[in-house]
């Protein structure tokens, strides 16, 4: 039996969290034996431990106030100091007795102020290190996304929170390519763009894989859309967008200024609803009677729901890794239009499945919400098979899962 030990900061919010969370579920129904040790203890599942255990005060204070008084001291450590990579106490982790005996340390995102990434050395040193990326934070400085073009210049960019009090990317990307260098990993990019970007980082020298994450085919699968929007007391007669966007304009990298543009272009079409799945209402103040917002969703079942309710799936992203929301819609049958970024370019099959718009261009956003408002029904039926078609054929939960227990396989035979 391979025993594998999963990092994460969380076991639910979030796709990172989602991800680990599911594929230790699929690696234990194929027999393999995982513990999950996280910063945040969400839910109730088996073998998940916090990676640093609170200490009696700390559980009273949270008791008391509902707050985190562990987290909120060491995020103001990384905001003083101006280090997130160093500082943090991992001891419970490293003198685990789970840790001396599994075979493999599979690493998700490690940001977020709770993980000493020297630890990567100590670590790599007696155990395989397998590590999935889900942003760019390995390989900057302190930015969770840094897009540019080819010519170098900067189109995106978003720091990790917290942010820093002064500048020491310099020191901290020092650091990183160190660590690295010390270290024997085994890095996983979720993306073609990623794997790219990887590979001429300073990872590049590790050993770099290709491991797409997977979505619940049998979850995220085609319903009656009418039934659906029944149930959820929506409109049968109007074309439905949905979008969703944690957080509204707070969170930069969901492109609310794109979505923004696209649902006042649409203002006085009395024919079309725009939902908005996890943003907040009063965050932006928007010229337009037709949009309704959801709050965020924790049900996944009704998640579901929503994908079945829609016509188009709107996906506004300015930077993303993988992006589940993309692989869930598809699979439910429903086309997306987004930007060429993390799987987007793999997943959508251009004026096929959906429509892929030039990167950080509302009017092509646009272009590509009037194409598929365009298609008749046996025209929309039709996209329908090819992007539930292209999920099952290359982006099943199964496969990830598979995947994943190749590359351990692989790695203990070879090492």
């Amino acid at each position: 039996m391979i025993r594998i030990l999963k990092i994460n900061t969380s076991d639910h919010r979030g796709g990172a969290a989602r991800l680990a969370l599911d594929l230790k579920n699929g690696l234990e129904k194929e027999g393999l034996d995982v513990s999950l040790f996280v910063k945040e203890k969400r839910t109730n599942s088996n073998n998940i431990f916090l990676i640093k255990e609170k200490g009696w005060f700390s559980k009273l204070l949270y008791k008391i106030f509902r707050k985190d008084i562990d987290s909120f001291f060491y995020n103001k450590i990384h905001y003083f100091l101006s280090n997130d990579i160093e500082h943090f106490n991992n001891s419970s982790l490293l003198l685990s007795k789970r840790l001396k005996e599994v075979d493999i340390v599979h690493c998700h995102n490690l940001h977020n102020s709770f993980f000493n990434l020297k630890n990567m050395e100590i670590i790599s040193k007696n155990k395989p290190i397998v590590w999935s990326l889900h942003d760019m934070w390995a390989i900057t400085a302190h930015e969770a996304w840094l897009i540019k073009d080819e010519s170098g210049k900067p189109l995106f960019s978003m720091e990790v929170k917290p942010n820093l009090l002064f500048n020491r990317r310099k020191y901290l990307f020092q650091q990183k390519e160190k660590i690295y260098n010390k270290s024997k990993l085994h890095i996983v990019a979720t993306s073609r763009w990623l794997e790219k970007e990887v590979r001429k980082s300073i990872l590049g020298k590790q050993k770099i894989y290709y491991i797409p994450n997977g979505v619940d085919q049998e979850m995220y699968k085609p319903r009656h859309k009418e039934t659906t929007r029944q149930e959820l007391s929506l409109p049968v007669s109007k074309k439905i967008i949905t979008l969703m966007s944690a957080g509204g304009k707070h969170n930069p990298q969901k492109g609310w200024r794109f979505a923004k543009g696209v649902i006042e272009h649409y203002k006085d079409r009395d024919d079309i609803l725009f939902l908005m799945i996890g943003g907040l209402e009063d965050s932006e103040k928007i010229d337009n009677k037709n949009i309704k917002f959801i709050p965020y969703i924790n049900d996944e079942h009704t998640f579901a729901k929503y994908y079945n309710a829609s016509d188009i799936f709107l996906h506004t992203s300015e930077a993303e890794a993988f992006s589940l929301v993309i692989t869930q819609a598809l699979s439910s049958g429903v086309p997306v239009v987004a930007f060429p970024v993390g799987i987007s370019p793999e997943a959508i099959k251009h004026k096929e499945s959906g429509y892929i718009a030039k990167y950080q261009d509302t009017l092509d956003l646009i272009n590509g919400v009037n194409f598929l408002l365009s298609k008749n029904k046996n025209e929309l039926e039709e996209m329908a098979k090819i992007a539930r078609g292209t999920i099952i054929n290359n982006f099943t939960k199964d496969k990830m899962v598979k995947e994943y227990i190749k590359l351990y396989k692989q790695i203990l035979q070879n090492e």
